[in-house]
């Protein structure tokens, strides 16, 4: 036999392929740069907000009076009253806050056992139903 036969007759060696694996570490890392540059990409683009003080559209939230559910800790005590034209003696008044209250104090400062945003709400609706 010639080697040109013995050439022609043989079969081909296969080699395994080795994939390359990325370690488990980077592969989070890359899971996490992923979320967070999506979530930073929202941000700046003003898709993605966190803090509900603004619409979709970027203006800033006003209160309307519509509906109590839209009343956030955020929000000034006396935009709440304003409102709801409710005077702020009658809510101070109402839930024991000190007099001297600013009406420009967020309602989540004013937290307490006598007062609390739910409580607000509460208190507002009832309101609402009783004033004709």
């Amino acid at each position: 036999m010639s080697k040109e036969t013995i050439m022609e007759t043989s079969t081909p060696v296969v080699r395994p392929v080795r994939r390359r694996r990325i370690p488990p570490v980077a592969f989070g890392l890359l899971v996490v740069a992923v979320f967070a540059g999506a979530i930073g990409l929202g941000m700046a683009t003003g898709t993605f907000q966190t803090s509900g003080r603004t619409t979709a559209g970027g203006e800033p939230v006003t209160l309307d009076g519509a509906a109590v559910t839209e009343i956030k800790g955020w929000m000034a005590l006396g935009d709440v009253a304003a409102a709801w034209n409710v005077p702020l003696p009658e809510v101070l008044a109402a839930f024991e806050l000190p007099a001297d209250t600013q009406p420009t104090t967020a309602l989540k400062d004013l937290e307490s056992d006598l007062f609390s945003v739910t409580a607000l709400r509460d208190w507002l609706e009832a309101r609402s139903a009783a004033t004709p």
